[in-house]
């Protein structure tokens, strides 16, 4: 069924979901909780950062142990402006700005910062278990700081 034949009730709790779904996102990548982080992908999934390109949840899951494995590091992705096209009952796109601070070592940090403005656009779709997952995250640049040093798992040229 496509997104017309939704009740007002059911478009309401996927865009619940779906803000739920973004939002854990930024908390578990902050707070460096893998397994959660990865259990939002589906199996099938696509991440992309710039050039860098992870597909399937076992490319994914291996991009952000390496990140954890690099040292501590402390970060805050917030993220807004999040806008959600619902297709149906078990698909649906997104789009939202994220802006980063982030560097090595525990907190505090300073200076505070942003080192990376970034649009997200994404695909979400409802995985045979009821949840909604990211299929595709894609994210692109717009502001950067020259020193910070690029994505994770990401050399620069």
């Amino acid at each position: 069924m496509g997104a017309d034949t939704l009740t007002g009730q059911e478009r309401i709790e996927i865009r619940l979901a779906l803000e739920d779904l973004n939002s854990a996102f930024t908390r578990h990548l902050d707070h460096g909780e893998v397994e959660a982080l990865v259990d939002l992908f589906s199996e099938d999934a696509l991440y992309t950062h710039g050039r860098r390109r992870s597909e399937g949840r076992a490319a994914i899951e291996q991009l952000f142990r390496n990140r954890a494995a690099a040292g501590p590091r402390t970060s805050r992705h917030l993220y807004s402006g999040l806008r959600i096209d619902i297709v149906g009952r078990r698909r649906a796109s997104g789009t939202s700005v994220c802006m980063t601070f982030a560097g090595p070592g525990e907190p505090p940090l300073s200076p505070a910062m942003p080192i990376l403005v970034a649009d997200f656009n994404d695909v979400y779709v409802r995985c045979d278990d009821g949840r909604w997952r990211f299929q595709e995250r894609h994210i692109e640049r717009i502001f950067v700081d020259p020193d910070a040093g690029g994505p994770v798992g990401h050399r620069r040229p």
